[in-house]
């Protein structure tokens, strides 16, 4: 018997292909807001991570900070000589490599060190003999520009450490 009509795929019909298609696109939009949603929380997991590796960096920053300010504290009003210094030096180096890893207070990092130099400068060198007069007076002048600049990189520690703590509350 021979087939003169072309028979159309059994089981389909109108209703059910509009089923289909409207399900496809429901499954599209809900697929493209699951990707942006994905999308938005690897972006915040991103920043958080930021904040937390230069929350990081900013405490070994203020702890330096912390320490440079006790040293500085047990040479208050007291002139200071190359070989009580040692540890001055110490903490400068360790703030200068911090500078490259907290950009959000290089500036203020670079003030202690340039300060802390300044106070290097005025270090009372070693003598052997009792001074004269005019050394005396030499000795006393440069003892009054240590004290001076000690209490400017006072100033410029504290500086640092008010910008950390407005840093950490943003």
């Amino acid at each position: 018997m021979p087939l003169t009509e072309v028979t159309v795929a059994l089981g389909t019909s109108a209703g059910s292909m509009l089923t289909a298609a409207l399900v496809g696109v429901v499954m599209a939009i809900i697929t493209s807001y699951g990707i942006r949603h994905h999308q938005a929380v690897f972006a915040w997991m991103k920043i958080t991570r930021a904040k937390d590796d230069e929350a990081k960096d900013l405490e070994e920053v203020c702890q330096y900070l912390k320490d440079l300010f006790a040293e500085l504290c047990g040479l208050a009003q007291k002139p200071c000589r190359a070989a009580d210094a040692d540890r001055l030096l110490r903490l400068s180096n360790m703030i200068k490599g911090s500078i490259g890893q907290t950009e959000a207070i290089s500036a203020e990092l670079r003030t202690v060190v340039e300060r802390i130099e300044v106070y290097l400068n005025t270090l009372i060198p070693e003598q052997s003999s009792r001074p004269t007069l005019a050394e005396h007076d030499a000795l006393m002048r440069r003892a009054m520009k240590q004290e001076y600049a000690r209490i400017e990189l006072e100033h410029a520690i504290g500086a640092a450490q008010q910008k950390i703590r407005c840093l950490r509350r943003t």
